[in-house]
């Protein structure tokens, strides 16, 4: 599993967010997406990284909060400054 996400995973787990690994579930080119997907401040949030991801080239994360178009070329640590960042439940 990529670096990126791994860090991402152990960081919700210190916050207390439940996480789900969906990545057997999503497939490109033969090449496996990791998948996070969890809820927080009433989204759900979906993490990415491998083939055709934004980032994943570099092994960096593309993240979507559910609104609008997918961030990509983050770090975890970015990850989670976006997440504070959002409002319940709105639009970013």
């Amino acid at each position: 599993m990529p670096q990126e996400m791994i860090k991402l995973r152990q960081m919700l787990d210190d916050m207390g967010i439940e996480w789900e690994d969906v990545s057997s579930h999503y497939k490109f080119e033969e090449s496996l997406i990791y998948r996070t997907h969890f809820e927080h401040k009433g989204r759900h949030i979906s993490v990415i990284i491998g083939h055709g991801t934004y980032g994943g080239d570099k092994g960096l994360l593309e993240m979507w909060d559910g609104n609008g178009e997918p961030e990509g070329y983050l770090t975890a640590e970015e990850v989670i400054s976006v997440l504070d960042t959002l409002r319940v439940g709105a639009s970013s």
